[in-house]
């Protein structure tokens, strides 16, 4: 069988495969996470076949989808996944390091976001927002016995005076949840950091056991960001603070998404280093793992700043070189 045949072939099968499996796991709540790991298999399938292997899989999965729930939801999945496969794509055969994979993967992820979002408004004639502003109200309207129960608990409290009525709860939920919206681009940022760098390592996972070569990984407490990165954060936060201070439309919202990019991967980092000196104590397995979630969970402003101190002085260089490593 001619290559560029088997490759269209084995595409069609993965992208049935795995179009079937996204609906099960749709509708089996412990399961529906396993959606996050959707372009996967096609990022397999593609280093393995080819990249027309690859879209081939993406296009009849999405196109099944769109059959099968609706067409609209078909044109969102290929969007939401086309840049993330290509880009992993681009991280195996350039053979990129961690860092530069995890970017590109976010990167790519956040631009599937953008890109759907507009496609979304364009097909329904509407914008995504005021689309979820409504069909909230929607579902609450035509919930008011569970919103009433819920004012009486809220009125218990003292969080709600006694002569708000149904409506009027309704629209200050949707008030409140439309002021949070500044909020969401560093969600995006910081989701986008997670699940691209989960999809990357699962795929050179997949990919290492069926002996392709992958990026060689330093173990996740040798790992740093690069020396840089400290010094480009805080550029961009004296250029957004100093827009923010003179009233520049929506840098306060840039400075609130910088600050939270720049707090999150220090304080991974600070788990890093946690994770260096339990390995040096031979605190391993699961008490190292539980210590490292507790630390994430109770002690993430203690990570920011351990993870800004190794970036200044380097403390496990010095570690090493001062045990003659």
């Amino acid at each position: 069988m001619e290559k560029p045949l088997r490759a269209v072939i084995e595409g069609i099968l993965v992208g049935v495969i795995i179009s079937i499996l996204a609906m099960v796991f749709s509708i089996i709540p412990i399961l529906s996470i396993l959606i996050l790991l959707f372009p996967v298999p096609l990022v397999v399938v593609g280093i393995k076949r080819g990249t027309l292997a690859g879209i081939v899989g993406l296009v009849v999965s999405s196109f099944i989808m769109g059959l099968f729930i609706h067409p609209y939801l078909g044109i969102i999945v290929f969007l939401l996944n086309v840049f993330i496969v290509l880009s992993l794509m681009v991280v195996y055969r350039k053979k990129l390091d961690m860092n530069e994979s995890i970017v590109l993967s976010a990167g790519s992820l956040v631009l599937s976001v953008i890109v759907s979002i507009q496609a979304f408004s364009w097909m329904t004639g509407e914008s995504f927002f005021g689309f979820l502003w409504n069909r909230i109200e929607t579902i609450l309207n035509s919930n008011l016995v569970q919103v009433n129960r819920i004012m009486e608990f809220y009125k218990t409290l003292g969080l709600i005076d006694n002569g708000y009525s149904a409506e009027g709860f309704i629209q200050m939920t949707i008030g409140q949840m439309k002021d949070m919206v500044p909020l969401i681009p560093s969600t995006l940022l910081i989701t986008s950091l997670l699940l691209g760098g989960l999809n990357f390592l699962v795929s050179r996972l997949l990919l290492k056991k069926q002996g392709l070569s992958v990026p060689v990984l330093p173990p996740f407490r040798r790992w740093f960001l690069p020396r840089g990165t400290g010094r480009g954060f805080f550029g961009l936060m004296l250029v957004a603070i100093i827009g923010t201070l003179i009233n520049l439309p929506n840098f306060d919202v840039v400075l609130y998404t910088i600050s939270s990019v720049f707090t999150f991967v220090f304080t991974i980092q600070g788990l890093s280093v946690v994770s260096f000196f339990l390995a040096e104590k031979q605190v391993s397995g699961f008490v190292g793992v539980l210590i490292l979630v507790a630390a994430f969970i109770l002690l993430s402003f203690a990570l920011t700043f351990l993870g800004i101190f190794e970036q200044i002085f380097a403390v496990r260089r010095a570690y090493d070189i001062r045990r003659g490593d």
